[in-house]
């Protein structure tokens, strides 16, 4: 979630809390508890919301990490595969190591994919001696590890997209809805207990203010002082 909409979204816990802790205050007002219960429902439809996208951005995540850990080897096996092939003079071998990380790069993700899990099927039968051209231990198996693990996260983070814009796009509506909620019907219903509970009142504004509860308080202070 962006960072905006963090703070927004604890300006509306801090707002939800000296609801709670005031309740005696305004619970006989019936139209002033619905609003109340309605503000907690917002709140928890974009906890809900976000706890999705988060799910999905991980897997993105995930794909990412996996593709540049899987280009990273692939960039090891063919600099060894390389320089083994020139070495022994084989033009057939050289051609299957014949790569930079651009040209790894090449074509879509699936494409990129096989063509690091084909550098390790060449890599396989002549990984010892690779070993002398300064490729690390075991460098060909996290190759074929990490192709197959990117493989399998190709369309995860695909398909999470279109989830995630939708739930975006409400979760955004609903941010909307709780502004409009406490601007246009809670800071109005507020207002009489500016003098008929004025340590309420201070307490609601000072929760209002985005950024937090203890920045309205420490600007309040101030302001006494």
């Amino acid at each position: 979630m962006e960072e905006s909409l963090l703070r927004k979204l604890k300006m509306y816990y801090n707002v939800s809390a000296v609801l709670e802790t005031r309740k005696t205050v305004w619970e006989n007002s019936a139209a002033f508890s619905v609003d109340v219960v309605e503000l907690d429902d917002c709140i928890g439809k974009i906890d809900s919301k976000s706890v999705s996208i988060k799910g999905s951005e991980k897997k993105s995540k995930e794909k990412q990490q996996a593709g540049q850990e899987m280009l990273d080897a692939a960039l090891s096996v063919c600099g060894a595969g390389y320089a083994y092939a020139d070495k022994i003079k084989d033009n057939g071998i050289k051609t299957q190591f014949d790569y930079n990380r651009s040209s790894l790069k090449r074509g879509n993700e699936k494409e990129i994919c096989d063509r690091c899990a084909n550098i390790a099927i060449a890599a396989e039968p002549i990984a010892k001696a690779l070993l002398d051209f300064n490729m690390p231990a075991g460098e060909v198996d996290i190759l074929k590890e990490t192709a197959a693990a990117y493989n399998g996260l190709i369309s995860a983070p695909r398909s999470a997209i279109k989830g995630d814009k939708s739930a975006k796009e409400e979760m955004l509506q609903v941010f909307d809805d709780c502004d409009k909620l406490l601007t246009e019907r809670l800071d109005r219903m507020m207002m009489p207990f500016e003098n008929t509970q004025p340590e309420f009142y201070i307490e609601y504004s000072n929760a209002r203010v985005i950024g937090g509860w203890s920045r309205g308080k420490k600007k309040e202070d101030g302001e006494k002082k």
